[in-house]
């Protein structure tokens, strides 16, 4: 399920890191192992938004969760 930028239900996300079945979602969803979100997640906190901001340098561009701020510009 990906929600606009914009909604604001989407900034309040966060990542419970007691449930197994939830770290390994969003370890899926953005595209680092279990052992690299929890890590970030003892750094930044759960936020999924603040998760995603540290992560952007190790998340490709086209992930639907990359962060908008930072997505590289596109010449066409």
């Amino acid at each position: 399920m990906t929600l606009p930028e914009s909604t604001s239900l989407r900034a309040n996300i966060r990542i419970n890191v007691d449930e197994a079945y939830e770290v390994k979602h969003w370890a899926r969803q953005l595209g680092v192992s279990i052992e690299r979100l929890r890590a970030v997640i003892a750094q930044v906190g759960p936020l999924v938004d603040a998760v995603r901001l540290h992560l952007k340098d190790e998340m490709h561009p086209d992930n639907p969760w990359y962060p908008r701020a930072a997505r590289p510009e596109v010449n066409q």
